[in-house]
């Protein structure tokens, strides 16, 4: 849970102490990832993103999430954890393109 993310990252304040944000569904309160963002976004180097279509589906808000980044000033990388593929330079270019639709807003 962010709250406990949160506390741990209070107890352990440190310059080299940071956090994966990992795309979490229970991140997701009221369809808005924001709540829980908003606790570490300071601390956040890094970022896991799962399946990109979820976002059409209302079940991932990664719109709302490539937003929030944005505005925090986010400058590291996303790692796309998905199952691997047949065709994975097809594959990459499909998400590369979603990826970049998403994160223009």
């Amino acid at each position: 849970e962010a709250a406990d993310i949160a506390q741990i990252l209070e107890a352990a304040d440190h310059e080299n102490v940071y956090v994966c944000w990992n795309s979490n569904h229970n991140d997701v309160k009221d369809g808005s990832v924001a709540g829980d963002f908003t606790l570490m976004q300071e601390k956040i180097r890094l970022v896991h993103i799962t399946e990109l279509w979820e976002e059409a589906y209302g079940i991932y808000p990664y719109r709302e999430l490539f937003t929030l980044l944005s505005e925090s000033g986010y400058q590291g990388y996303c790692c796309a954890e998905i199952p691997e593929s047949s065709e994975p330079e097809r594959l990459m270019r499909y998400y590369r393109a979603l990826f970049e639709a998403y994160a223009a807003g």
